[in-house]
């Protein structure tokens, strides 16, 4: 049974300081690991990983000094408190510690009060150590979660929100003290179920957060599960929230990959074969004109399946194709945009480029970018409501090292469901599909395969002053030599 108790290694090579140590410390709650020499202190602390290393500065072949340059210079090591136990009570013999890499020092004859003090502070300090690294561990469990995590304060306001929280709620960027009741009733409606048996687990609350059902969106549901707990004089509360939407809607959820390819696909497919097989049992009998018209049918079918077969291809075979080419350079970026604007026939698209960042290149391809400008427009001409949107493109200087396009139109708001849908390859934001809707859903999931292919970030959310969709790209501006390499 491994002990729960914190361990600590004494390094010295005095039988007497060794034994001193464990009778004054047998009453406290350590555990005691003893080696005689600098080497054998090493290969212990690699296995055993004490909580402190109690170490001597005065020992033959490896004194303290590079006993403990060795275990900083360890990785598995490096963190471990280092306390030096010397008889040299002088200026220099604690400078040469330090440098060494020592945490704190005992000077012999030892005061045992001291000593029982020091070593106390010094597990503490590495239990604290281990704490943040834990808590590194779980921020990135919960970052990557497919739950949604808040931290609340007293009055309710954010804390903290993870990505998928974020999402949830439509938060900014800049979340920290945002009010979740009053973000979620921007959105949802709150409803409590009186027959839900989690509602008071582990002491807490749940209440449900609705978007209602609309022309364009079926009912989203939320589950709010609120734990309320208390850390010192200030309390907060942990917020998670879960999508079960599809265990409160009657209807199941029909965008499956395998349905909207096979209907995508067999109905041009039908149309084309139907109307040839026609045309090869009764050309003889068929009248020209009834001729002229299956021909067009069919061919209308065969373009149409041509269309759906090229936007699968591109989505498997742009990431590879787009890798290469010559880095964007951000002045020819107004040309592009208009040559774009111009093959979607949209007029109503302003650009704003601030001349100092005319001078920088981007670490993607003209040929990727170029294809993600159009994705994203063409989506902001397909799901607008006249299909006619006024558009804006802005570009800033996000970091030293990033720019950000910013892709703003004036269309329908989209719900969380709908924007978390849209980077899934084959799904398309329609209510109910009826695959009428043109295209194969892969514009967002190619965007988002080219954005990350370049090290860049991709967003979508819903513009907060108006109704319609920002689209951000942020995009790694090379590094001088490179530019000019």
């Amino acid at each position: 049974m491994i002990s729960a108790s914190p361990k600590i290694l004494v390094i010295d090579d005095k039988v007497m300081i060794q034994n001193f140590l464990e009778t004054l410390l047998a009453t406290e709650n350590v555990e005691l690991l003893f080696a005689e020499n600098g080497e054998k202190g090493l290969m212990m602390a690699r296995e055993f990983q004490p909580s402190a290393i109690l170490l001597d500065i005065m020992m033959p072949v490896m004194d303290g000094y590079e006993t403990c340059r060795r275990i900083r210079a360890t990785p598995s090591l490096a963190e471990i408190p280092v306390i030096m136990l010397t008889a040299l009570d002088n200026r220099e013999a604690r400078i040469s510690g330090l440098l060494a890499g020592a945490d704190d020092f005992l000077t012999k004859p030892f005061d045992t009060l001291e000593m029982k003090i020091r070593i106390k502070n010094i597990t503490r300090l590495n239990r604290y150590r281990n704490l943040l690294a834990e808590r590194s561990r779980f921020h990135w469990v919960v970052e990557n979660d497919e739950k949604g995590y808040l931290i609340l304060n007293h009055n309710g306001d954010i804390q903290y929100a993870n990505q998928k929280a974020q999402v949830y709620l439509h938060l900014p960027e800049a979340h920290a003290g945002v009010n979740f009741v009053k973000q979620s009733k921007l959105y949802y409606h709150f409803h409590s179920l009186e027959n839900d048996q989690d509602d008071h687990r582990g002491g807490g609350n749940v209440i449900y957060l609705v978007q209602p059902e609309s022309e364009t969106a079926r009912a989203f549901w939320l589950r709010v599960e609120i734990l309320r707990s208390s850390s010192g004089t200030e309390s907060h509360h942990l917020a998670r929230i879960s999508d079960v939407t599809d265990k409160m809607s009657t209807s199941q959820d029909i965008r499956k990959v395998h349905l909207l390819v096979a209907h995508k696909l067999r109905t041009p497919v039908s149309l084309l074969y139907s109307g040839m097989d026609l045309l090869n049992k009764r050309m003889d009998l068929i009248p020209e004109e009834e001729i002229k018209s299956t021909v067009k049918a069919a061919w209308k079918s065969a373009e149409r399946l041509v269309l759906q077969v090229q936007d699968i291809l591109m989505y498997l075979d742009a990431p590879v194709e787009l890798a290469g080419g010559a880095p964007f350079v951000v002045s020819d970026l107004e040309e592009m945009l208009d040559s774009v604007c111009e093959a979607l026939e949209l007029d109503h698209v302003s650009i704003s480029l601030p001349m100092p960042l005319l001078k920088h290149k981007l670490g993607i391809s003209r040929e990727a970018l170029e294809l993600i400008a159009h994705e994203v427009l063409e989506n902001s001409k397909k799901f607008h409501p006249s299909h006619k949107p006024n558009i804006e493109v802005r570009i800033e200087l996000r970091t030293g090292n990033s720019i950000q396009i910013l892709f703003m139109d004036d269309g329908q708001s989209m719900t969380a469901e709908q924007i978390m849908l849209s980077r899934m390859p084959y799904s398309q934001g329609e209510k109910w599909f009826t695959g009428e809707i043109p295209g194969m859903g892969l514009g967002i999931p190619l965007v988002l395969s080219l954005v990350w292919q370049a090290g860049g970030q991709f967003r979508i959310e819903n513009r907060s002053s108006q109704a319609g969709v920002c689209v951000s790209l942020n995009l790694p501006i090379l590094a001088q030599e490179r530019q000019e390499a």
